[in-house]
C-alpha cells in the first residue's frame, strides 16, 4: 500500500497533500488530535490538509490499512478500511464555483453506505486522492481465473457430504449415490 500511495499522491504542499517522510509536524499534530485520535504517528503515510489556513485540523490522514477524515468540526469523523472500498468518483460540487468532491461507496458487512470528502479549499488535490482510492479498492482483486484442481479432494468432499446429510439437506439416497461415485 505504501508503494501505491507514493506512487499515486504526490508530495503537493500547494494542494495540502503531504507524504511521508515529508509530514509537517503542526499539521500532522492537529490532525492526530482533532479527528484522527485512533492513528498513531508513526502509523501515517500521508496527510490531506483541508484546511485553508494550514492548520490540518480537517483533512485526511492515509496509512497502510485505512483512511481517516473529515471534512469539518460539524461533520462526524470517518474511518475506512481500503478493503470496505467499492465505489471512488470525483465529481465537481457547486457548479461554477470550482469546488469537488470524492464520493466514497462503502461496504461493512451487509451495509453499503455513501460518503463525500470535500476537496472544496483544494480542488486539484481531488483527482489524485480519488485516482489512489481507485487504485487501493482494487488491489488485492485477483482478475485471473483459478486454475482447476488436477484431483478432487475426496476427502473434503466427503466431509462436505456428511455435513449436508447431518443437516438433512440431502438425501440419503442422493448421499449414498454420492458416496459411490466417490469410490466410497
Amino acid at each position: 500500500m505504501e508503494a501505491l500511495l507514493r506512487d499515486r499522491l504526490p508530495h503537493a504542499p500547494q494542494m495540502g497533500l503531504f507524504v511521508t517522510p515529508n509530514l509537517p509536524s503542526g499539521r500532522l499534530d492537529n490532525a492526530l488530535s482533532d479527528y484522527a485520535t485512533e492513528v498513531g504517528r508513526d502509523e501515517v503515510l500521508a496527510l490531506y490538509d483541508a484546511t485553508l489556513s494550514g492548520t490540518g485540523g480537517d483533512g485526511a490522514v492515509f496509512t497502510r490499512d485505512r483512511f481517516v477524515f473529515q471534512n469539518n468540526d460539524l461533520q462526524s469523523t470517518q474511518t475506512v478500511h481500503y478493503p470496505d472500498l467499492v465505489g471512488v468518483e470525483e465529481r465537481s460540487r457547486w457548479l461554477g464555483l470550482g469546488g469537488k468532491g470524492v464520493d466514497l461507496t462503502v461496504n461493512r458487512g451487509r451495509a453499503t453506505f455513501e460518503l463525500t470528502m470535500d476537496f472544496s479549499g483544494t480542488p486539484k488535490a481531488a483527482s489524485y486522492v480519488a485516482d489512489f482510492l481507485d487504485a487501493a479498492m482494487v488491489r488485492d482483486i485477483d482478475f485471473a481465473p483459478a486454475s482447476e484442481p488436477d484431483t478432487t479432494d475426496a476427502a473434503a468432499v466427503r466431509a462436505a457430504l456428511q455435513r449436508l446429510r447431518a443437516e438433512q439437506k440431502l438425501t440419503a439416497d442422493d448421499y449414498e449415490r454420492l458416496m459411490e461415485t466417490l469410490g466410497e
